[in-house]
């Protein structure tokens, strides 16, 4: 049987509250843990669990006790915690995956801060308790070996103190974290995902499954806070998936991708500057718009034009209407409904000399056919060293190639 993992985001997600779901839904042996966490030189550290109600929900939350006070800091160097990690006795897989969990952060941060990678000095997250948060999600997700899904993303409002002063929620090293993710923005001012959360997420959707299988369990883990606005809790979903649920290879063409249904809103336009058009452009893409393509095309009497092309969900077709029929010449709009076939798609950090890119990752069933680098990271790696973008993007583009060979992805 093959376990998949589902997220509900109901008041966010940091640390505590996916191991305190995980606790709940009966995956963690706490006495296990305890010892693993033990081995990282911090001290004879206890994980202090008690059912508690967050809102209308009850559930499990956790805290970390016991550890050696001339540990106590807030922060700490990523040398120096890998190093931690790097001597303990975790299991190489939790090694590795804590080291990657810190390092994805670290990357966040140091393009942020416009510093090297080797230079980031965390603060909250370098105190004890947050090194704890990421060794023992790390464990969990090891210990379950499944793939994970999660709903809408929820991120609050206003700001919050911090090491580095007032800062926007969410914080701008949580925000790089979650690119490419969708959001959802509650008007509560609150920090709804944590940079370990955030962390937590990046790291298991580069595991992704599909929402089905039969339940198996199911956890709340609670955040300390309680709100009147919502219930500050995560649940976490078990499903155990069979061979009829999850073949190893798909029994057919339609298993190996993912279908949509989406709109095409299409115009051609004649009589628009084409310095406007591109303006336009970016108005679509800003109100929501899956893809815009503009192509020259001959108009009826000989006039020359373009056609515009704009891709996007059904729900969203009404707004972008709004901006093509506000902001351009046109009089019509052709709504077509599309039905769409994609690769099921991940993101992962990728490692090169130049330092960390984020890749999407494209699956054609159970395989990884291909891996892209995001052209902002490559951007950003290029004006930090100096170099052409494309030296930048070519290098990223060895190194995903490297791990699909290697079937490391």
């Amino acid at each position: 049987m093959a376990t998949h993992i589902h997220l509900d985001l109901l008041g966010g997600l940091a640390g505590d509250m996916f191991l305190a779901a995980a606790i709940d839904a009966g995956l963690v042996d706490v006495a296990g843990l305890q010892r693993e966490l033990q081995s990282v030189g911090l001290g004879p550290v206890r994980v202090i669990s008690e059912r508690v109600v967050r809102g209308a929900i009850e559930g499990v939350h956790v805290r970390f006790e016991g550890w050696d006070p001339a540990m106590e800091s807030d922060h700490r160097h990523l040398s120096t915690i890998e190093a931690m990690i790097a001597e303990s006795s975790l299991s190489d897989g939790v090694k590795r995956r804590t080291t990657a969990m810190f390092r994805i952060l670290g990357q966040a941060e140091a393009t942020v801060h416009g510093i090297a990678l080797e230079r980031v000095h965390f603060h909250e997250v370098g105190a004890v308790d947050s090194i704890l948060d990421f060794v023992a999600a790390a464990w969990v997700i090891e210990e379950v070996d499944a793939t994970f899904s999660f709903g809408e993303i929820p991120v609050g409002s206003g700001t919050i103190e911090t090491a580095h002063g007032t800062i926007p929620v969410p914080a701008p090293a949580t925000a790089k974290l979650l690119e490419g993710f969708e959001l959802t923005y509650q008007d509560v001012a609150t920090e709804f995902v944590t940079p370990t959360g955030a962390a937590i997420l990046a790291t298991v959707a580069a595991q992704p499954g599909k929402r089905q299988g039969r339940l198996k369990a199911t956890g709340f883990g609670c955040g300390t806070r309680d709100f009147k606005s919502h219930s500050n809790v995560v649940r976490l979903v078990v499903m155990e998936q069979g061979a009829g649920e999850q073949p190893s290879a798909p029994s057919s063409e339609a298993a190996r991708w993912e279908r949509d249904e989406v709109v095409q809103l299409i115009c051609e336009i004649d009589d628009l500057q084409p310095e406007l058009m591109a303006a336009v452009e970016a108005q679509l893409f800003d109100a929501g718009a899956l893809d815009v393509v503009r192509e020259p095309v001959l108009m009826k009497k000989g006039r020359s034009g373009e056609r515009l092309s704009v891709l996007c969900e059904t729900e969203l077709s009404e707004a972008l209407l709004r901006v093509i029929f506000v902001h351009t010449t046109t009089f019509g709009v052709r709504v077509v409904p599309v039905s769409r076939v994609k690769l099921r798609r991940s993101r992962q950090l990728v490692e090169t000399t130049l330092g960390q890119v984020h890749v999407k990752v494209g699956w054609l069933g159970d395989e990884a056919i291909k891996a892209t680098p995001e052209f902002e990271d490559c951007r950003l790696l290029a004006e930090r060293h100096h170099l052409p973008v494309h030296t930048v993007y070519l290098e990223a583009q060895r190194a995903a190639a490297a791990l699909l060979t290697e079937g490391q992805i």
